[in-house]
């Protein structure tokens, strides 16, 4: 299939800091924005309309639809916030922090299973399965175990979940750790079905992951692929379970005080890769070659989220 460049549609600017969180509903009819300023905005991709506004008193961090309600849309905050738009209507979950986990921490993403309707949650140092029991009130019902290191020569060894999602029908969670690497656990057993050891030195893999999704890493349609942003030089390709990458995507960062994690995603069919950067220019790879195709002009601003 021949690469078609993508040209710019329009812009969006009504945040007042950093985006940090973009979704699109599964019908591809809205598009929701997260930002350092607390505030939510739903977007009319084709118009580029606002439908809703909603302000919170601390930084959103991420968010994630409902694939089984179509309007529901899950927020997670920095103080430990999880609030719901339900049809565009805020509802928040009172006392989350103490229902779902019992700590008060940043919400770092969310995930729902779509079979089950249960949710899974990367709160603070710990990842929780939470289901329903009363409408818009959930209770946590597992915790996953700490990951095995992945060296010995960690300075930080705490765990932090940055990222996960369903696959195989709910089955599975695939968890994307800081310093960790990736690790597919079996929902009903708690058990770790394959891992990813980073080869880099630093193991630090700070990354969200996602089917096909915006996100600091992300897992392949056909589950057999994982991209991430390696804190390093780049963007780096695994197979599942394997700790060597496949291909490695060059792309440094302008500066040492501007190497950061950067979302990364799958596009085309998983045909391409797309990544944020730090110099303002887009980046766009070939996923079986990793020749550069596109490099997307933003006029040399920061690009964290894509």
């Amino acid at each position: 299939m021949k690469f078609q460049p993508f040209i710019l549609e329009r812009t969006l600017e009504d945040h007042t800091s950093s985006v940090n969180a973009l979704a699109f509903a599964p019908t591809g009819n809205y598009l929701a924005s997260g930002s350092n300023d607390g505030s939510l905005i739903i977007w009319d991709p084709v118009t580029g309309l606002m439908k809703n506004c909603i302000t919170f008193r601390n930084p959103i961090l991420s968010l994630a639809w409902d694939p089984q309600h179509l309007k529901h849309l899950y927020i997670g905050c920095k103080d430990g916030t999880l609030a719901l738009l339900d049809n565009f209507e805020f509802e928040r979950l009172e006392g989350h922090a103490t229902l779902l986990t019992g700590i008060k921490s940043s919400v770092f993403t969310v995930s729902i299973n779509e079979y089950s309707g249960s949710v899974a949650i990367c709160i603070g140092p710990e990842v929780h399965l939470a289901k329903e029991i009363t409408p818009v009130r959930y209770t946590s019902f597992k915790l996953l175990p700490s990951p095995h290191e992945c060296s010995a020569k960690l300075v930080d060894k705490h765990v932090r979940g940055r990222a996960l999602t369903f696959t195989e029908r709910g089955a599975k969670l695939v968890v994307a750790y800081l310093y960790h690497g990736v690790v597919c656990w079996d929902v009903n057993t708690s058990q770790s079905l394959w891992h990813v050891n980073p080869i880099h030195g630093h193991q630090i893999m700070y990354a969200n992951i996602s089917l096909m999704m915006s996100l600091h890493a992300a897992l392949s349609l056909d589950h057999k692929r994982v991209v991430l942003s390696n804190l390093s030089e780049g963007v780096d390709i695994y197979l599942v379970g394997q700790s060597h990458p496949e291909l490695c995507l060059k792309y440094r960062p302008v500066s040492e005080e501007k190497n950061v994690p950067l979302q990364v995603t799958f596009i085309l069919g998983g045909s391409a890769v797309v990544s944020g950067s730090t110099d303002g220019k887009v980046p766009i790879w070939m996923a079986t070659s990793g020749e550069c195709m596109q490099l997307l002009e933003h006029g040399g601003r920061f690009l964290f989220v894509v």
